[in-house]
């Protein structure tokens, strides 16, 4: 599953995500891992894995799949990740972030794993619109 938390720059997506990361955490069953690029995040729960994605040079659709999945990988037990910032993380608008949210969802599925992503847009494509 696939959820997407937007809006305009400085609409408060981050502590949106955070918020909904922090009480995930709280009763998961699961690991949650925070992915960011920035440091900035410092509200996140401990229990949470935090990533800033720029520690491991990750700036491209491709890089950040194989993170996920390579995640996945070192411990099934990851399976609610929160992704703020994923437009600013690859440098793409959200009309540009189709395939990524395709991959994202054939990992869902195949996995078992939840994703929450924060996108800066006033309105969102329509390909995004089944997220919200």
């Amino acid at each position: 599953m696939i959820n997407l938390i937007y809006g305009a720059k400085g609409s408060g997506k981050t502590k949106k995500i955070i918020d909904a990361a922090n009480a995930c955490a709280a009763g998961a069953s699961g690991e949650v891992v925070y992915i960011t690029d920035n440091d900035k995040s410092l509200e996140i729960d401990s229990a949470i894995r935090f990533i800033n994605v720029n520690d491991y040079d990750v700036h491209c659709k491709g890089c950040l799949i194989g993170f996920i999945k390579g995640m996945i990988a070192a411990n099934s037990d990851n399976n609610k990740f929160y992704i703020d910032g994923v437009g600013r993380i690859l440098d793409k608008t959200p009309d540009e972030m189709k395939e990524l949210f395709d991959k994202l969802e054939e990992i869902s599925e195949k996995y078992g794993v939840d994703f929450t992503l924060t996108v800066s847009a006033a309105e969102v494509p329509k390909f995004m619109k089944r997220y919200l």
